[in-house]
């Protein structure tokens, strides 16, 4: 990369390859006298796709979409789709406290999977089946044959609407070959993973079953400083699945009909981990729940409002510091070392079975009826103040089952009119139990009303919990087509579009024990009951025009709407508001292009993109979890550029660049830094005011401001090449390296929460025979040791910034052997 007064400019690091492109276009000539080396085989291979629900070149069709075939996956080891993020422009994977707070966003717009109530703004599908919730792709990618990434909303042709984009894995299907696979990973930090795979086919019937497997065991990475009571270590693995795919031909049975094809799948995984491990970032700030905890409120409220130098900051660790009568660890976040005390786990088990019939019919169409049911059960606690006071603790059990059901005809292509439609049902039960409990060293300290000595624990001696109950159930048809007329061997114009009726409802409960006087969200209050539903109903249309420049050259632009329906907020709400919200529309409008030069050994596609979101469900932290408004508009708008080449036999160089701009329109209800809300409780024209929970009622404009989690630039870049070793040996060296820019952290673009910007460098050499039968590598990730943040948050209860530290460096071996 390039840097100009401290400053990577990723467009400048374009220039620089270029400069080497030409340097190795030099040495080519250079090395003429071996014209045997330059061979048909220096040609880029053909991808082919299913994003459009039929099988495609990816340079023929008209959407930004990026594709790792399952060479990708084994020549860069890739195993997990977190770590997709580094090889996709625009894509952002932010993991949290647990796999259910996991994030996927794409060109900057997503939800975290932490609020019961919100839908993913980015669909996760395997083997085209949508998963309802984000924990649910805990499973692992082995025997994968394809991760397909679209980006920009998919309305018309997937099963549930998304309105950021789609992540779409496809498995390996049964052969009628027999197959089999083994591999074993091990790393410096006594982490083992195992994977296996066999595929068997049952005699000339052409039916076969294809069994993987894979189990994951890792130590303990951070050790808990605290020795008391209900200290354990953090963040281990202990995960493991499997998956069973029946293949079942009937084509030419009973007499000579056809009854097509049918597969069967049936899939587990579970996961039970003490995870995950928030770092103390720093502990000067105050507490998002701003309930005054302090011994001499009066004396900071003097100094706050410029009267005094006396006096402690209100709302900050030192209260509990001197009550409990020890001090915390200086805040060092990427040690080793975590300080907290209660218990930490995570324990997940997802799984289901799929039936997929299909058949060829008499004038090649196929039709295809996918029918599925998916459960996930997931029970999670940490420590809700990171530390080891005893001030707080939050857990989260959840219970889903969710059914899907969708019919599906598409025609053979390559006619006149190619068309393809369908008809799609979910329903989806899930029973949503939260709770956050504050302990006796958070209420022994906060004062009902400073100044008085009153306390919480005066009230409640030993603390009191909130418990949210809820059972969602969401309810979506939706009936879809679309027409593609090609009007000749060079123009084609697509027309899709989508109905879809949804409805959501809660029955559920706030209850605070003991028996909370004060309305104090999101804390405590009195006893609340709900009973509501909605219902939303949306035309999603397409519209999509596609050009060939020549056989090699493709432009395109597009016009496409995406819908995400309403719902209800899971955070406790001052009485009388069912923390409701409304469902958000976006409208994207795309110019892309693909193309093919110096005879296919140079790919360029690209997109310019601008995305119109109404009424946009924004999540913001408040102090006990993440509730959900409706923010107004906002706009997200970029580009993708992707950049493939092969200068020399058996060299390949490519560049993935994405850049977004992300930002509110409108949005003058936006989570205030606690900073802020500070002065909105406590200082009104000078003088002290509020009533416990005021506070909470903070917002900010951030109109024109940029969007959390979104960095402007993405920048990812590798060089590949195999090398000839004799004796039937291959080697191979594939350097990585990945940029990522600045960006804040939360909403409330607190300063204190921000990233700086990222280079990730990887390295991989691995030694194999030409068949691929064996292989082993020696692989490093994030050489460069860089220190960042994958997600952050004003600390719970007692004031300071928490976050969860990236992945380290890490180095291991991979061992695998294919039959």
């Amino acid at each position: 990369m390039v840097k100009i007064m401290g400053k990577y400019t990723p467009l400048m690091a374009l220039a620089i390859l270029a400069q080497h492109l030409s340097m190795v276009a030099y040495a080519q000539e250079a090395d003429a006298a071996s014209p045997a080396k330059r061979s048909s085989t220096m040609v880029l291979e053909e991808v082919l796709v299913t994003a459009n629900r039929r099988v495609e070149s990816l340079q023929e069709v008209p959407i930004s979409v990026t594709a790792f075939s399952s060479d990708f996956l084994r020549d860069t080891g890739v195993n997990g789709l977190a770590d997709l993020e580094q090889y996709t422009p625009n894509l952002k994977i932010t993991p949290g406290p647990s796999s259910r707070h996991t994030s996927f966003r794409i060109r900057g717009i997503g939800s975290a999977g932490s609020n019961s109530g919100i839908d993913p703004s980015v669909g996760i599908f395997i083997d085209g089946i949508y998963q309802g919730r984000a924990g649910m792709s805990i499973s692992d990618l082995v025997d994968v044959e394809r991760v397909e990434i679209l980006r920009g909303p998919q309305g018309t042709l997937y099963g549930k609407n998304t309105a950021a984009g789609a992540i779409s894995i496809i498995t390996k299907t049964p052969s009628t070959e027999f197959e089999a696979m083994a591999e074993l990973n091990y790393d410096d930090n006594e982490r083992l993973e195992v994977r296996g795979m066999v595929n068997i086919p049952f005699g000339d019937a052409n039916h076969a079953m294809r069994l993987t497997g894979f189990g994951i065991d890792g130590d303990h990475l951070y050790e808990n400083t605290y020795a008391g009571e209900g200290a354990n270590d953090a963040n281990d693995a202990n995960k493991y699945g499997g998956r069973a795919r029946v293949l079942f031909d009937m084509a030419g049975e009973s007499g000579g009909n056809d009854f097509g094809e049918l597969i069967l799948t049936l899939d587990y995984t579970k996961e039970d981990t003490d995870c995950c491990a928030i770092a103390t970032i720093a502990y000067d700030g105050l507490s998002p729940l701003n309930a005054p905890a302090t011994n001499n409120p009066s004396a900071q409220l003097q100094e706050m409002l410029g009267l005094s130098d006396a006096g402690e900051p209100i709302l900050k660790y030192s209260a509990l510091e001197d009550s409990e009568g020890f001090s915390p660890p200086q805040p060092d976040p990427f040690s080793d070392d975590y300080w907290f005390d209660a218990e930490l786990y995570n324990k997940v088990k997802v799984g289901g079975f799929a039936a997929e019939w299909s058949k060829d019919l008499a004038n090649d169409n196929t039709l295809t009826f996918l029918n599925s049911w998916r459960f996930y059960d997931f029970d999670n606690a940490f420590d809700g103040d990171f530390t080891a006071y005893n001030a707080a603790i939050a857990t989260t059990d959840i219970d889903l089952d969710q059914y899907s059901s969708e019919l599906h005809i598409t025609s053979a292509g390559g006619e006149k009119f190619d068309y393809q439609g369908g008809l799609y049902a979910y329903y989806s039960d899930m029973d949503s139990v939260g709770t956050f409990q504050q302990l006796d060293a958070l209420v022994d300290n906060t004062r009902i009303l400073p100044p008085t000595d009153i306390t919480i624990g005066d009230i409640f001696p030993g603390g009191f919990v909130n418990t949210d109950d809820n059972t969602y159930t969401t309810t979506s048809y939706a009936a879809y087509g679309q027409l593609t007329w090609n009007i000749s061997d060079e123009f084609s114009t697509t027309l899709g579009m989508r109905y879809t009726y949804e409805k959501k409802e809660r029955e559920g409960s706030q209850i605070t024990d003991p028996t909370f006087p004060f309305d104090v969200p999101p804390v405590g209050g009195p006893d609340i009951y709900y009973d509501d539903s909605r219902s939303d109903t949306n035309v999603s249309p397409t519209l999509i025009a596609r050009y060939f420049f020549n056989p090699d050259v493709m432009g395109y632009a597009s016009i496409s709407r995406g819908f995400k329906s309403g719902g209800y907020d899971q955070v406790r709400q001052a009485q009388g508001n069912t923390g409701e919200f409304d469902e958000e529309t976006a409208t994207n409008y795309e110019l892309g292009w693909k193309g093919s030069w110096a005879d296919r050994r140079l790919q360029i596609n690209g997109t310019l993109f601008l995305v119109d979101y109404e009424d946009f469900q924004s999540q913001a932290f408040d102090g006990s979890g993440v509730r959900v408004v409706n923010a107004g508009d906002m706009r997200s708008y970029g580009t993708e550029l992707e950049l493939t080449f092969i200068p020399m036999v058996d060299m390949t160089i490519g560049t993935a660049i994405g850049y977004t701009k992300a930002e509110y329109d409108s949005f003058d209800k936006g989570q205030c830094t606690i900073a802020q809300t500070f002065y909105e409780f406590y200082i009104v024209d000078g003088n002290q005011s509020g009533s416990p929970g005021t506070g909470s009622d903070c917002v900010q404009d951030l109109a024109d401001k940029p969007l959390d989690n979104s960095p402007e630039w993405t920048v990812s870049s590798y060089v590949h090449y195999d090398m000839e070793l004799g004796n039937d040996l291959l080697g191979t060296i594939r350097l990585e390296h990945s940029y990522i820019d600045e960006f804040y952290l939360d909403q409330d673009l607190d300063p204190n929460l921000t990233n700086d910007d990222v280079h990730l460098v990887n390295l991989r050499l691995s030694l194999s025979n030409h068949a691929r039968d064996w292989e082993v590598a020696l692989w490093g990730r994030n050489m460069l040791d860089e220190e960042y943040y994958a997600w952050g948050l004003d600390t719970p209860a007692i004031g300071g910034y928490a976050g969860v530290t990236a992945p380290k460096s890490s180095y291991g071996i991979t061992v695998r052997f294919n039959r």
